[in-house]
């Protein structure tokens, strides 16, 4: 099998899905998902039949694994062939199109992962998806962030969203560009095409200095823009601002939750 996920991710997966049965994984190129789709699929109950849906080769996604005949591969047209649509742990590799998969996602005794390459989604698409899941994980290879909610799905206001997207925004900038050298004008399209939130030049290159004054970040200059990157040897003092946020977000939440529970009954 591939070489163990990222650090960390194996709780990550196990608390997101005590939580949610239906969750959205985006990732980076430079991902190895196949680590990730083996964890999922290795904390698997003992009645839990194991299902791949896409449109590889089946024989492609098995030489993965070493799971044998535990794992079924399958396409997306042939969904009606399964004999059972009961206690599943589905991975849905990258299919676009969720209306023949509705009813294996909706079922509660399922619990399913879908999995994106962030870098072949339009903004539109991944606002569009996000809309279908309960939970949204966002992985690079240097850092993993965790949405406990999509925010259509609680009907936030759009000042609500922009509010956070701000009051978060050196941890959005440091994810962003852990995962991939950006200029600021980069980094003001993804934050637009993902919240709707539009951030002025004011907004973003003074956090990108500050965090270049603080030694997280470092940048390439040439004749039309300034490239920012994590700082040598910052890597993992990144990797700790980003965990310690989310593991806070977490307390945070579920604090809400729980008294939010409390006032429902």
């Amino acid at each position: 099998m591939n070489e163990n996920p990222a650090s960390g991710m194996d709780a990550i997966l196990a608390g997101s899905l005590v939580q949610s049965r239906h969750v959205l994984f985006l990732y980076t190129s430079l991902v190895n998902k196949y680590a990730i789709q083996a964890s999922f699929l290795a904390s698997s109950r003992k009645n839990e039949q194991l299902l791949y849906i896409t449109e590889k080769e089946p024989s492609m996604v098995m030489n993965q694994f070493e799971m044998g005949h535990e794992l079924l591969v399958i396409h997306p047209e042939n969904i009606g062939s399964l004999r059972t649509t009961d206690n599943l742990r589905i991975i849905i590799d990258g299919i676009e199109s969720h209306e023949k998969l509705n009813y294996l996602t909706a079922n509660q005794n399922n619990i399913a992962m879908c999995m994106y390459d962030l870098s072949r989604l339009a903004g539109d698409k991944v606002r569009e998806l996000a809309t279908c899941h309960d939970r949204l994980i966002l992985n690079t290879p240097d850092m993993t962030v965790l949405s406990s909610g999509i925010f259509e799905k609680f009907n936030a206001a759009d000042e609500t969203i922009e509010r956070l997207v701000k009051e978060y925004l050196d941890i959005v900038v440091l994810s962003l560009v852990a995962g991939k050298p950006m200029c600021g004008t980069d980094i003001m399209d993804i934050v637009h095409r993902n919240f709707n939130v539009l951030l002025s030049p004011g907004t973003i290159y003074p956090l990108l200095h500050r965090l270049k004054k603080e030694g997280l970040l470092e940048c390439d200059c040439n004749i039309k823009k300034k490239v920012y990157k994590p700082a040598k040897g910052s890597e993992m003092h990144i990797r700790d601002i980003l965990d310690g946020h989310l593991l806070a977000n977490e307390l945070l939440n579920g604090f809400v939750k729980s008294n939010t529970s409390e006032v429902n009954r």
